[in-house]
């Protein structure tokens, strides 16, 4: 902890947060308690209400977004931020100047871009201990095979990938991967995944009603190398790169309540209008125009879009750091390094677009797997197969009814389960023109119910925990 004023104010930093709030920091207003994890400052004595726009929006979103928890008095610090405890006991947060403002014409050309990042992650490396081993998730995409060739010892590599199609061992992650491991001669191995809904204790625990629970298999992933590891590693992470590379279209915001488009969600949300409180309900949007207010100038400008995704999206994706930290892997990357992303953003639309860069790159390093003729498997069903292989206990309809539709939670418990007309309506809505149609008329199936179930599961933890 830090003292402001050079220590002559009792007023003291507890935490601060980088330019993305890369590491989540939550805090109450009512008890003046904070922690990096959620349920550590949520009262266990029922001793709390909804907030009901926080709420509204972790809905929406599928994770908490614009500095509010679904809970009142529970919000999170914003990026370029420090939260402040006061000699009197309150909490309070200090923006900092945005460090965006300092870096958004920073551009170099493509080379150097690739040097920069190349230079960061050997920096990275040559800070490790000698001896120790590098873990690094091996995907086979853009980002982990642009680290894996920035590593300078490839022999200190130990990667790990898992598959998603039906067949694990053709999902196209799995191929790529092992084309890379056999072309540098890396210590790989496949990971398979399925038990990942045993991991719902295990999750929430973790995250809590910050975010829903769809990174389960991330726990499964974590988990089973380090049983294998059993012993200190660092880990090189990919996180943001592609979406800095030039992943990420540009869309049209012209008021506030476009700013949902940014949101990313895949499909990993619910109808907020299912809430039966909402029409007892005023102002659901005074944080979302709030935000628009602040930032209305800036929303024309792609950069400022993708910097604005992240920072609303980063209660969720920061798992992807967390999770390996859990079990003790100290986590790098270096694209959540502001002069790395900045300089990413900063390439020519033209050539960010279908990141032809990075192709092109990959290509002259002969990394061009998508060129080469690879028998792979597309296809991602690894929510199918974990359902099969572990049912999803129903949503508890008394608990959640006080607050939901009813026929919408009857609807979901429903569908999640594999009975043989679900299987086949599966199997239709996957057929494009068949499942086209299907949509056109609003027929929902598996997928929604799953997406909505992840929401909502966390909201169940939480009540039956404060019962």
């Amino acid at each position: 902890m830090a003292q402001l004023d050079g220590g002559k104010s009792s007023n003291t930093i507890i935490y601060e947060t980088d330019w993305l709030a890369s590491e989540p920091v939550f805090y109450n207003l009512k008890t003046g308690k904070a922690s990096k994890k959620i349920n550590e400052i949520i009262p266990t004595d029922n001793n709390f209400n909804f907030h009901f726009e926080g709420l509204y929006n972790y809905l929406a979103y599928g994770y908490s977004v614009f500095g509010q928890t679904p809970i009142e008095d529970i919000n999170f610090l914003p990026p370029a931020s420090q939260l402040i405890l006061a000699n009197d006991g309150k909490l309070f947060v200090k923006n900092l100047p945005d460090p965006i403002e300092k870096w958004l014409d920073f551009k170099l050309k493509e080379h150097d871009v690739i040097e920069l990042v190349r230079e960061r992650v050997q920096k990275w490396e040559k800070s490790l201990p000698a001896d120790q081993e590098i873990i690094l998730p091996l995907s086979g995409g853009f980002d982990s095979r642009f680290l894996l060739w920035c590593l300078k010892d490839k022999k200190r590599v130990r990667a790990f990938t898992y598959g998603v199609s039906n067949e694990q061992n053709n999902s196209t992650e799995v191929i790529y991967a092992k084309a890379l491991a056999q072309y540098y001669n890396l210590n790989w191995k496949q990971i398979n995944l399925g038990n990942f809904h045993t991991y719902f204790d295990d999750w929430d625990a973790e995250f809590g009603i910050s975010t829903h629970a769809h990174g389960m298999y991330h726990f499964e992933f974590y988990k089973k190398i380090y049983q294998i590891i059993k012993y200190e590693c660092s880990l090189l992470s990919g996180i943001f790169g592609d979406v800095w590379a030039g992943n990420v279209p540009k869309v049209d915001i012209k008021s506030s309540k476009d700013i949902v488009k940014l949101s990313y969600a895949h499909g990993l949300c619910v109808d907020p209008n299912k809430l039966k409180i909402i029409e007892k309900q005023k102002n659901t949007t005074l944080l979302r125009d709030q935000f628009w207010t602040n930032n209305r100038e800036h929303f024309s400008d792609h950069r400022y879009q993708i910097i604005y995704t992240i920072r609303n999206k980063i209660i969720l994706i920061s798992y992807l750091m967390r999770l390996p930290r859990r079990f003790g892997f100290k986590t790098f990357s270096p694209f959540l390094d502001i002069d790395i992303a900045i300089a990413m953003l900063n390439l020519p639309q033209e050539r960010r677009t279908d990141r032809k860069w990075q192709r092109e790159f990959f290509k002259k390093e002969g990394l061009d797997l998508e060129s080469k003729i690879l028998n792979t498997n597309y296809s991602n069903t690894l929510d199918l197969q974990a359902t099969k292989k572990n049912s999803l206990q129903p949503l508890d309809i008394n608990l959640l009814k006080i607050f939901f539709d009813e026929k919408y939670l009857k609807w979901i418990n429903k569908n999640i389960i594999l009975t043989f007309y679900n299987n086949l309506k599966i199997k239709l809505l996957k057929i494009p023109k068949i499942g086209k149609f299907f949509r056109v008329f609003f027929v929902k199936g598996f997928d929604e119910a799953y997406s909505a179930y992840l929401c909502l599961k966390p909201i169940e933890k939480l009540l039956k925990k404060n019962k």
